[in-house]
């Protein structure tokens, strides 16, 4: 759903290529839909665990795509990510973060799943705030949350000059609330100008997936 709303809503710049970073890219899958679909594009994973790191770059090879992208294991918020991963060189970059806060639900007992699903290692405002760091002057940041987080979300976005631009909310189904926002952000843009799209409903009333979920997952 990331890859899909990235694709449909980010502006994309006109006789270059894209260059686009997914920050906490897990095993990659955002990325490969996002090269997949677009042919000048180059893309930068960012993951901090070594196991789903080097799936990555498995994933990368493995589908042909080697030789667009590159997989850097590191912490996007330490000194050496400032060395390896320089500021303002990205047109987009995408970012499916931890969804929870510290202190908020059960965590899970293996180290790799605490950390890819709470903000162990890196909370929300400093995350905005490096991809910020990372994007060039009007480049867009697409991010998938929680919806019961949204207003976090948006709190941490407008606070280190990311503007929200677009919003989508996703629902399990119709008549049932939203669990997951979509929501697309422009570095230094004007504030004030948040467009909210119709919602995504995932399944149908007899429980089957909508056309639209359908054609996001292909």
């Amino acid at each position: 759903m990331l890859a899909d709303f990235a694709l449909r809503v980010a502006r994309r710049p006109r006789g270059k290529e894209l260059a686009i970073c997914d920050v906490g890219a897990g095993c990659g899958v955002v990325g490969l839909v996002l090269l997949r679909a677009l042919a000048q594009a180059r893309l930068t994973a960012v993951e901090l665990q070594p196991r789903l790191a080097a799936i990555a770059r498995r994933n990368l090879d493995d589908n042909g795509l080697g030789d667009r992208g590159e997989v850097l294991e590191l912490d996007v918020a330490s000194a050496q990510a400032k060395r390896q991963l320089p500021g303002a060189r990205f047109d987009w970059v995408v970012c499916n973060p931890p969804y929870q806060a510290v202190g908020r639900g059960a965590h899970n007992p293996s180290g790799e799943l605490a950390i890819a699903r709470h903000e162990l290692r890196l909370p929300l405002g400093r995350l905005c705030d490096e991809l910020r760091r990372v994007l060039r002057p009007r480049g867009q940041a697409a991010l998938v949350f929680p919806a019961a987080r949204l207003a976090e979300l948006l709190a941490a976005t407008s606070a280190v000059g990311l503007a929200p631009t677009r919003l989508r909310l996703c629902h399990p189904r119709a008549g049932r609330p939203a669990t997951r926002a979509l929501v697309l952000c422009e570095k230094g843009g004007p504030g004030g100008r948040l467009q909210v799209e119709a919602p995504l409903h995932e399944r149908d009333e007899r429980g089957l997936a909508t056309d639209e979920a359908r054609r996001i997952a292909g």
